[in-house]
């Protein structure tokens, strides 16, 4: 049997009151409706990406029914925007939400769920923390809740400092592409891609090292189902940080391992086992 015909629709919708770049995958054959327990499932891209960058595995869950949106926040990808700068983080989280109501607007009877990477994981967490609208289910993709490197008491201090004086310089740095993934294809396709940002301003690095930390210390108070996932030779957001959440989340988290897989594990070599991993766990949720 040949797979599905997959329909991929990009426009800019008011968000906020304000254009954001916004793409959908679908089956070709599917329902204008949805019923109950069908799914859609809204992508909160990371730090410097965009949701053009997660077609593959939006595909992959368009293929198989599911309904998946994914959006540029502000300053990112083809969504307007200083790049990369924020207001301050609750306008992060306000840009979640604003997805959130999109997907409610046109399936208000499915089962909507949230899946973030890295700084997505970071703010889709903080998401269901914080009181705004409840998804049926999360999905934190090498959430940054701690960084491997995470900077000592001096440099945060400073960091603090900076951000509050001069809030949208940036910090430069280069990311190496073999520490997201495994794959020399989606590496390069990484190094090349137009719309990928490097570097972070100083207010968007406080605000992600501050709301980490608060998501730790009050992941008990989470009241979705949750699931976190980690490669555990991440360069780049500690997943131990990831076991850490899933054991204080009182039992409404848990949080699945890949052995060596790297920081993208949706664009690494384990991608298919990925997939199918996160597929089964939205499945085994449906049919309890």
């Amino acid at each position: 049997m040949s797979p599905p015909e997959i329909i991929c629709s990009e426009e800019f919708s008011l968000l906020l009151s304000c254009r954001r770049f916004i793409r959908s995958w679908r089956p070709k054959d599917a329902k204008e409706s949805l019923a109950s327990r069908d799914i859609v499932l809204g992508i909160v891209h990371g730090l410097g990406d965009h949701c053009g960058r997660y077609d593959e595995m939006a595909r992959w869950f368009a293929s198989r029914g599911v309904h998946v949106y994914g959006f540029d926040l502000v300053g990112h990808g083809q969504s307007p925007g200083e790049r990369m700068a924020i207001r301050d983080y609750h306008s992060l989280l306000a840009e979640v939400e604003s997805l959130f109501d999109y997907l409610k607007q046109r399936h208000s009877d499915a089962r909507l769920g949230l899946f973030g990477q890295s700084m997505g994981g970071n703010l889709v967490l903080n998401h269901q923390l914080r009181d705004h609208s409840r998804a049926a289910f999360t999905i934190a993709g090498s959430p940054m809740l701690r960084a491997v490197n995470q900077p000592g008491r001096a440099s945060t201090f400073l960091l603090r400092l900076l951000s509050h004086l001069r809030p949208n310089d940036k910090l430069h740095g280069d990311m190496d592409a073999s520490n997201l993934s495994r794959a020399p294809r989606m590496q390069q396709a990484f190094e090349e891609d137009p719309l990928v940002q490097r570097g972070i301003t100083l207010r968007l690095a406080r605000v992600l090292i501050d709301s980490g930390r608060w998501a730790l210390e009050n992941a008990h108070r989470l009241p979705t189902t949750t699931l976190l996932t980690h490669g555990t030779d991440d360069r780049i957001t500690c997943h131990q940080a990831s076991i850490e959440f899933g054991e204080r989340s009182m039992g409404k988290a848990v949080t699945k391992l890949w052995p060596n897989g790297k920081h993208d594990l949706h664009h690494d070599i384990v991608r298919e086992d990925y997939f199918q991993a996160i597929f089964n766990w939205i499945k085994t949720l449906g049919d309890s």
